[in-house]
């Protein structure tokens, strides 16, 4: 009976396999996704500047300094730009002057007085020869003349009178005005005596000397007394001589 049973058994589950029913399906493992080995970071790559570029400053050239030098034998060096004016220095050969200024048409350049420290003077570029950044040089004015000298003597400079009694007779001053360039001089004479003469003029047309003078007639006092030369322009500048009248 209990082998009947199973054979029942054993058929019944045939037919169930035959029949295509889903039995019990063990799970299957579903594999892990691999595991990604992480990369190492890739580091951006750094962009390196290019080098700054330094700009190269040209250096600033040092403007070289304007000197005159004489063309190939001394000059004389004036006090003003013209040979109207005295020469107050001189510039020999070999030597250079620095160059301070020059004329308004540029035919005179203003040096440094190669025989006056400390003062300036005139040279004729027609005879010197100028070299260094002559754009530099500016235009300077001619500078004013004056008088630079006077001399003063009398006469006769003693005169005798016997007792002091009967006519004197007169007496001349004698002056001399240097100037050192062309220029209008006032000046007069002036006695202890007689007090200030009227004023004379005199015309310079260029540096140099001239006679004035004045007769004059001396009270009759015994005594010593002076005289002098003023002049008030351009420049105030006085000479002074004496005479003497003498009574025996």
């Amino acid at each position: 009976m209990k082998s009947r049973a199973l054979v029942i058994l054993l058929v019944i589950s045939l037919l169930l396999a035959s029949c295509n029913f889903p039995g019990v399906v063990e799970p299957t493992e579903t594999p892990a996704p691999p595991t990604e080995t992480p990369l190492p970071p890739t580091l951006a790559p750094t962009s390196t500047p290019p080098p700054t570029e330094i700009p190269t400053v040209a250096p600033t050239a040092t403007p070289s300094v304007p000197v005159v030098t004489p063309s190939d034998e001394p000059v004389n060096c004036r006090f003003g730009p013209g040979t109207d004016f005295a020469i107050v220095g001189a510039l020999v050969v070999g030597n250079s002057a620095q160059i301070s200024g020059k004329s308004a048409g540029g035919a005179w350049w203003q040096i440094q007085n190669p025989s006056a420290a400390g003062q300036k003077c005139w040279v004729a570029a027609s005879v010197t020869v100028a070299s260094g950044n002559l754009s530099t040089i500016g235009v300077v004015a001619a500078p004013t003349p004056f008088v630079t000298k006077l001399t003063l003597k009398i006469d006769p400079d003693t005169i005798s009178v016997a007792g002091c009694i009967g006519p004197i007779l007169p007496v001349t001053f004698k002056g001399t005005i240097e100037v050192n360039g062309p220029i209008t001089v006032k000046w007069h004479f002036e006695s202890q005596q007689g007090g200030s003469m009227p004023e004379q003029t005199t015309e310079f047309t260029a540096f140099g000397t001239k006679d004035v003078s004045a007769d004059y007639t001396p009270l009759l006092a015994e005594g010593d007394y002076w005289v002098r030369l003023i002049v008030t322009s351009p420049n105030s500048m006085t000479a002074e001589a004496k005479y003497k009248i003498d009574c025996p």
